[in-house]
């Protein structure tokens, strides 16, 4: 369930791999980047008839499966759900950082809890050091560059190799060690399509990715023509915001749910801003990304009383949707998330008073 907090009508309606992330220059000015198209995609498939070896390609870098992998580990909730939403969870050995990506009232979402419960959490708080992924023998790793994996570091998908562990790297995440010009609700089917290959239920994979496919285009049928408004996503941050800009799954969510990413010209993945920037691109609403602490109730009080925020136009209106950090990057909820951005964005569309309730 999404949490909106009311506003006037308008006429419209992480963790470890984010500590990376540096402040970038102000922007000269700031362009809309296309959420809506297709992606050159950071995985291909190469099988014949669903049958053995299957090659998957991985951020450029090729491997075969001659079996599917028997004892997987994911790291973070969202590749953790992209895998239960295969129902792979016979196949799951252990899960690192799932439980702390998660808001605070409820970290693992009610469709998904059965199969957590099925899958040991070998890390609630913390991603995998060598030693504790190690330790569990895996055969299979599904995490993504700064969700897990980092470079100049031995984790990493070559070094891992040496112990007869095979990587799949989350699509998004290619951004980090390829040039990438853009990020797509396309990037999150790669990785169900890929990981249906790899395990052998291409079936289960499709229709996932159908329904997810049927519930943006309902989405977006619904606010087809609409003007689209300004939104802002605030991750966290007081002195720096940290934000989702362009190569960001969630600015491709903003586009598909009607609105215009303030830092969607920003071609980097997540990333630390400045107030100044927020200010002068003074946006209509704002997203507040919601997983352990603050909470995103206290991130919410924060931008009412900061200087450089209050009076922002957002602010000012109380515009605020709340995603979980599940929704906001690559999984199985992005679709979800796509329609409660659209739903808060344009709520007439959908039939709804001006909050979106």
């Amino acid at each position: 369930m999404h949490r909106y907090t009311r506003r006037s009508d308008l006429g419209i309606r992480p963790r470890a791999w984010r500590a990376l992330a540096v402040p970038v220059a102000l922007l000269a000015g700031v362009s809309v980047l296309a959420a809506c198209g297709s992606s050159p995609s950071g995985s291909s498939i190469s099988a014949k008839n669903g049958t053995y070896p299957v090659t998957v390609t991985s951020c450029g870098t090729a491997e075969t499966y001659t079996k599917a992998p028997t004892r997987a580990v994911a790291n973070d909730i969202n590749t953790t759900e992209d895998m239960l939403a295969l129902n792979l969870e016979p196949r799951m050995v252990g899960t690192f950082g799932a439980v702390g990506d998660g808001p605070v009232s409820q970290p693992i979402p009610p469709q998904y809890q059965a199969g957590f419960r099925k899958v040991r959490d070998v890390s609630a708080d913390n991603y995998f050091t060598l030693e504790q992924l190690i330790g569990l023998r895996p055969d299979f790793l599904f995490a993504g560059w700064n969700y897990g994996l980092q470079t100049g570091t031995n984790l990493t998908p070559q070094y891992l190799s040496k112990f007869g562990i095979k990587t799949l790297v989350l699509t998004e995440s290619c951004a980090w060690v390829q040039h990438k010009t853009s990020v797509s609700i396309d990037d999150t089917y790669t990785d169900l399509r890929d990981l249906g290959a790899i395990f052998g239920v291409e079936s289960r994979a499709a229709k996932v990715i159908a329904s997810m496919k049927a519930q943006v285009a309902a989405a977006r049928a619904k606010i087809a023509g609409l003007k689209p408004v300004t939104v802002f996503d605030y991750d966290s941050g007081e002195a720096a915001p940290f934000t989702g800009p362009g190569l960001a799954m969630v600015n491709a969510e903003i586009g598909l749910g009607g609105g215009t990413n303030i830092f969607g010209g920003l071609k980097q993945s997540w990333t630390s801003v400045s107030w100044e920037q927020v200010v002068a691109a003074q946006p209509q609403c704002i997203i507040i990304n919601d997983y352990g602490t603050p909470t995103a109730a206290q991130k919410e009080k924060f931008l009412e009383t900061f200087n450089d925020s209050k009076n922002l136009p957002a602010v000012k209106h109380h515009c605020f949707l709340v995603l979980s950090y599940d929704e906001v990057t690559p999984s199985p909820r992005n679709a979800e998330a796509v329609e409660a951005i659209a739903k808060w964005l344009h709520p007439s569309a959908f039939g709804l008073p001006a909050d979106g309730s």
